[in-house]
């Protein structure tokens, strides 16, 4: 695993070749609402850098800035000479995670625990069935309008009518393709149902479609938290479940998953990896070619649908308007992007926990856009970025269904030509 195996040499190197221009401060949230050097993407390449060099010591106040960018990767994407903004940020969160107090790294541990441990999450799924049995969520919702950041986690639980219901999938006559699906590990601690939806697409395409075991998670949040060498267990482990595997293409549901995957080559010197790698589609980016050559028959939805392009959307596909194309199959549907699509949602791995109140101040730009829009629907391919809408529209009661775009698809699946 390379993350964990930086040297010193390595990162300075990439440090180096950022020319602090600047062209990257208006593209990042943090600097926006900051407007500090060191909430900026060279603000905190100059930071790694002194702490390889040792010229600056890394206390609270520098760790905290480090903490607080949402690698949204909008300055990777503007950067004239390609600095490798992801590698140094991981690099210098690699190098301060023990500069935390005690209790930020035991929150932070018990997140990754919940959603990476294929255990420890089907013992929280367990307690998440309690928690809906007993209708706990009402009263807890409410003491969260008290205490917005006390139960932040409890806050981001869906209640079961949020998620949706979807048909089961029907069999496949002569499959012409072997999928293998990838669901984010939040989704599946949350229940999400864009896993079956997938699987109803997927199969009306002719698709077999495989769930990859739940057993472990592709090592984004690991990595991006500054555990690199858990990151390097995680995705070792992750790529040998294809290993003996015979499978036409690699399908995954979220795009933060999808974005890791992609770097998998760089992340994991191993064959196996780059083939992962090779074989990876995001599920929206399948979807569209598939129905280049397969035609489908959808129900009207004469409703406006609000899309939202996560910045991991971004990282794996400069096709802006992808979900805008696929959800055009369903006859006189209104869809509509977000005005300031370029600003992240404030969700960002892990900020959506560690960071709330930074979390909660980038997004109110859109939940105040969503509500005058009108919108039935908000889709969105980024578990966080709908658990972060979900709980704010939550807050106001707007009555906005947050969802997968391949939900909404398979919701408006007719079944005439296949049954």
């Amino acid at each position: 695993m390379k993350p964990s195996g930086y040297s010193t040499k390595e990162i300075i190197a990439a440090t180096d070749k950022c020319v602090m221009c600047g062209l990257c401060l208006p593209h990042c949230p943090t600097y926006l609402v900051a407007r500090n050097e060191a909430e900026s993407p060279r603000g905190r390449i100059a930071i790694v850098r002194a702490l390889h060099e040792h010229t600056l010591h890394p206390d609270p106040a520098l760790v905290n800035h480090l903490d607080q960018c949402l690698t949204c990767m909008n300055c990777a994407a503007v950067c004239p000479v390609q600095v490798d903004y992801g590698k140094i940020l991981d690099a210098g969160r690699d190098a301060t995670k023990y500069q935390h107090t005690f209790l930020h790294r035991l929150k932070q541990s018990l997140i990754l625990a919940t959603l990476s441990n294929i255990r420890v999450r089907g013992f929280a799924k367990s307690l998440l069935r309690m928690y809906h049995g007993l209708k706990a969520d009402f009263l807890l919702r409410k003491l969260y309008t008290r205490f917005p950041y006390a139960i932040r986690i409890l806050a981001l639980i869906p209640r079961p009518h949020e998620t949706g219901l979807i048909r089961s999938p029907l069999p496949v006559q002569a499959p012409k393709s072997r999928v293998i699906l990838v669901h984010s590990c939040a989704a599946d601690l949350f229940s999400d149902p864009a896993i079956v939806a997938a699987e109803v697409i997927l199969q009306a395409l002719h698709c077999e479609t495989v769930r990859l075991p739940q057993t472990r998670c592709c090592g984004a949040l690991h990595q991006h938290s500054g555990n690199t060498r858990a990151a390097g267990k995680t995705i070792r482990e992750f790529c040998e479940a294809f290993r003996n595997q015979e499978f036409d293409a690699v399908v995954s549901l979220g795009t933060g998953c999808a974005a890791q995957i992609r770097q998998y080559p760089e992340l994991l010197d191993e064959p196996l990896a780059t083939t992962v790698a090779n074989r990876h589609v995001e599920i929206n980016a399948f979807v569209t070619r598939l129905l280049e050559t397969h035609s489908l028959c959808f129900k009207p939805l004469p409703q406006k649908v609000l899309v939202h392009r996560p910045c991991t959307q971004k990282q794996v596909s400069n096709d802006l308007v992808m979900v805008e194309n696929l959800l055009g199959v369903i006859p006189d549907i209104r869809l509509e992007a977000f005005q300031d699509d370029a600003i992240c949602c404030g969700a960002g791995g892990m900020n959506i926990f560690t960071q709330p109140r930074l979390a909660d101040r980038l997004v109110q730009t859109k939940i105040a856009e969503l509500k005058s829009s009108q919108a039935v629907y908000l889709v969105t391919s980024n578990i966080g970025c709908a658990l972060h809408f979900q709980t704010q529209l939550s807050k106001i009661n707007a009555p906005v269904r947050v969802c997968h775009p391949i939900q909404l698809l398979a919701q408006q699946l007719l079944y005439s030509e296949h049954a």
